[in-house]
């Protein structure tokens, strides 16, 4: 049922420090937004995040669309019967933000989450800020006290498959890609990062050093996802937002049937390369310093 991811929205402070991280740092383009919105590009997509100063958004959103506006009705009945409260938003909502309709709802852990319909692209093309080798927004990891009973909503509610487990952590996928969706167990709820597409291991490891050179703090990475496959760079925004850069994550077969990894840090990065993000060290975690990142 669920057809791509499309946006992340952002609770924001300053946007400035936005502007020059998502644009500047992370080499998104910035798109039509207003005094206190921001928003950027990372391909055809008229945004895929935006960062909202208007107090209206208290917690981050993920927006994921569906194709007909019929299927919003099926959707707002299910997640009922799962015990949530999905809510149409207005026209003057959807408006503002570029969609046609859109079911809103929260996961038990109390992330929230936009079903959108008819998101708009854009005519022109994506022209990145940097040359960071960016292709599209891939995939967002979140955070839940209990992540088998919210991604059981995404495989009875909308048709989701389970890839691959590691420890309780999951990735949930609806398309050819390994995954669009991660959580990871925390005592908390939340947006853990949200993950751009990049052309290959060159562009991660220019990026790497430039952001270095940036003082940009690196949180994990470079490192390699042994159930995805896909190379990775973490790195630290303003107001506690993660975003990482990817490439080469697999694509899957109809057939493919999900695997359990142990609970530790060998399986979230097969290199075993040094991280900041608890909750991708699994029971290692335990182990190393007390050294945390906190995010929304």
């Amino acid at each position: 049922m669920i057809e791509e991811l499309r946006f992340v929205r952002y609770p924001a402070k300053k946007l400035d420090a936005f502007h020059r991280f998502l644009g500047g740092a992370v080499g998104l383009q910035s798109a039509d937004g207003s005094d206190d919105i921001a928003r950027f590009r990372s391909d055809e997509r008229s945004y895929s995040v935006e960062c909202d100063a208007t107090g209206a958004t208290s917690k981050p959103v993920v927006g994921l669309s569906v194709r007909y506006q019929t299927d919003l009705d099926d959707i707002t009945g299910k997640l009922t019967a799962c015990g949530l409260e999905p809510a149409r938003l207005s026209a003057e909502v959807c408006a503002g933000k570029l969609y046609r309709d859109a079911v809103a709802f929260e996961d038990f852990a109390g992330n929230r989450f936009e079903i959108v319909v008819r998101h708009e692209n854009k005519s022109q093309r994506f022209f990145p800020a940097r040359d960071a080798g960016i292709k599209a927004i891939s995939s967002v990891d979140l955070r839940s006290p209990d992540p088998e009973r919210d991604m059981a909503i995404w495989t009875e509610v909308f048709g989701a498959r389970v890839r691959d487990f590691a420890g309780e952590s999951g990735q949930l996928g609806f398309d050819e890609r390994h995954h669009r969706i991660a959580y990871y167990p925390s005592q908390r709820s939340g947006l853990l990062s949200v993950n751009f597409e990049v052309g290959d291991l060159n562009d991660i490891m220019r990026s790497k050093y430039l952001l270095a050179s940036q003082q940009v703090r690196i949180l994990d990475g470079p490192g390699r996802d042994p159930a995805s496959g896909e190379v990775f760079l973490y790195f630290q925004g303003p107001e506690d937002l993660i975003v990482s850069y990817g490439t080469g994550m697999k694509t899957v077969e109809p057939d493919w049937t999900a695997r359990q990894f142990r609970n530790a840090r060998d399986s979230f990065c097969m290199w075993n390369s040094d991280g900041l993000i608890p909750e991708r060290w699994g029971a290692d975690w335990e182990t190393q310093d007390n050294r945390k990142v906190g995010t929304r």
